[in-house]
């Protein structure tokens, strides 16, 4: 399944729902530090998509050295 869809929302709050519905059903079930793992996956995607970076790519500018 590919990570980019053309999404038709009616707004704003029709897109945050199936953010909430995407990430309640990420979390289902997880506890503890799975949980966490989750939710820094989701950040990470959510950065990608910020900085306009394609899917599963690394940001170009990132040394990955501390002081970033």
């Amino acid at each position: 399944m590919p990570d980019e869809f053309d999404w038709d929302f009616s707004g704003p709050d029709d897109a945050k729902a199936v953010i909430r519905a995407a990430v309640r059903y990420l979390l289902e079930g997880a506890a503890g530090s799975d949980r966490g793992d989750i939710v820094r996956e989701i950040v990470g995607i959510v950065d990608e998509v910020a900085r306009g970076l394609p899917p599963g790519q690394p940001d170009p500018f990132d040394d990955e050295l501390p002081g970033g």
